[in-house]
């Protein structure tokens, strides 16, 4: 039977507990974890361990933190491995994509630390000689990082490093149902940072409710936009800062002159990379009528070719959806695009590879729709789902791209540059992709605007602005 995990991080003395929840191997049913969730008084407890850890861990300088920090990354890359499988037992994901994951998490981390280093104040000619004029930034307290199921490793670190490097200490609530690599990911900074500048903290809604509620200096979340909305409602109230990384409907533009296959492949490593449950997945592909039908023959080839099965089978290359709720949210979002006209090309159902017949599988989908409205086409459906569309005439294919609430990330395919040019400027997305897929580079910003996102993106130098507070200092002789 597989011990029960603590409640929190740091674990209290001489701690021994029931689980409250289990998580279970999204493939094949097996419980792979036990855990108990937080009470309000251990949400306390660590608030204040956290208050001193932040004491302690601001007094170093910047370029001391950055130095532990580079260790604690180090740590984390020796364990990459275990933290691989454990990210596959308990999300789903293949191994392979765990472990690149991985990769691309130290990587991104390890470039916020250069940012981290040369991140600060600005000194400024007074108003009379010999005068000078100082804008300071200091770290913001501790800071409450909200994570969910889909990257339980890329999405704490881009929160926990930048956040620690400016100076701030920082609890973690991951989500209730990939825990597992959150507390690897605490426990390899043990005996490395000062206590409390990094905890964590298990539980499900109610806890990570609390912890919003609390006395806390800033919330960082990525999660839903319904969440988002109502952490944004309680930090507004108590006039905390926020960042909230929310959704995303994605759209790819495939021009009549774009180079096909390669764009294909692209796509689909876009769409179906976590089974779909990512918010930077492309989920829409608008065709320009004249390629319309080599792109639906084309996406239905690679679709049919993909290898659903459990994560650590070499074979796989799409693994479980996360939940029995994101699976029957899947199904009843594809039903409801059915019923409102949509046409399903392939899959459209709950698949049961031989591999894994129990497991919460969903077969790789296409949808076809040529009507905005159409649910496929607006909401968010977080699953292994596309939906293609055709358009005539460039300003058609802008218009259908910016025609959802959201604003993450979007692509073109094109060799017209004009026409590049032009969907860099109006494509009303965070981030813009040009003849590739949509996955970011290490340092560039991630940020998502309109219902995608609120405040400075994850990844780059502006998101350090955000962990940190700005002063203005005047120097008189």
């Amino acid at each position: 039977m597989t011990s029960v995990k603590p409640p929190v991080l740091p674990a209290p003395a001489n701690w021994s507990g029931t689980a409250d929840f289990e998580t279970r191997d999204p493939a094949l049913g097996l419980v792979v974890g036990r855990y108990a969730f937080a009470s309000p008084g251990d949400v306390t407890q660590v608030l204040e361990i956290a208050g001193k850890g932040f004491a302690a861990w601001s007094a170093l300088t910047v370029n001391q933190r950055c130095d532990l920090l580079g260790d604690w990354l180090s740590r984390i890359e020796a364990e990459t491995p275990a933290l691989a499988g454990e990210m596959t037992d308990e999300q789903g994901k293949p191994l392979a994509e765990a472990t690149a994951e991985i990769g691309k998490s130290l990587r991104e981390a390890r470039q916020m630390l250069g940012f981290a280093r040369s991140h600060g104040g600005q000194t400024l000619p007074g108003r009379a000689p010999g005068w000078s004029n100082t804008i300071l930034r200091r770290p913001r307290g501790v800071v409450l990082a909200i994570t969910p199921w889909n990257f339980p490793v890329l999405t704490p670190l881009r929160k926990l490093v930048p956040a620690l490097a400016a100076g701030n200490a920082v609890v973690l609530k991951p989500s209730e149902y990939t825990p597992a690599a959150a507390m690897r990911l605490v426990r390899a900074a043990e005996g490395l940072l000062p206590q409390g500048a990094l905890c964590l903290v298990n539980g499900a809604g109610e806890v990570a409710s609390g912890l919003v509620a609390a006395q806390v200096d800033a919330i960082s979340f990525t999660g839903s936009v319904a969440t988002g909305r109502k952490i944004g409602a309680v930090a507004g109230g108590n006039l905390v800062p926020v960042s909230l990384e929310l959704g995303g409907k994605n759209a790819v533009i495939v021009d009549r002159v774009a180079d096909l296959e390669p764009a294909l492949d692209a796509i689909i490593g876009a769409a179906f990379q976590c089974s779909g449950q990512r918010c930077t997945a492309i989920s829409r592909v608008i065709a320009q009528t004249e390629v319309y039908d080599a792109v639906r023959h084309g996406l239905i080839a690679r679709m049919q070719g993909l290898i659903a099965g459990p994560g650590r089978d070499a074979k796989t290359t799409l693994g479980p959806i996360t939940t029995q709720a994101q699976l029957d949210r899947i199904t009843h979002l594809v039903r409801a695009a059915e019923l409102e006209g949509a046409t399903v090309l392939t899959g459209g159902r709950r698949l049961a590879p031989d591999s894994a017949p129990e497991g919460l599988f969903f077969e790789p989908t296409l949808l076809a729709s040529d009507d905005p409205a159409n649910p496929a086409v607006q909401d968010e459906i977080f699953g292994p789902v596309l939906t293609l569309s055709r358009y005539d005439g460039d300003d058609a294919a802008l218009r259908l791209a910016n025609a959802t609430a959201y604003g993450l990330t979007g692509a073109i395919f094109t060799d017209r540059l004009d026409f590049a040019r032009r969907a860099m400027n109006e494509l009303q997305s965070g981030m813009i992709h040009v003849n590739h897929g949509t996955a970011p580079d290490d340092n560039m910003p991630f940020v998502g605007i309109r219902a995608s996102g609120l405040g400075t993106g994850s990844v780059g130098p502006s998101t350090l602005d955000f962990y940190t507070t700005e002063h203005a200092a005047y120097q008189a002789g």
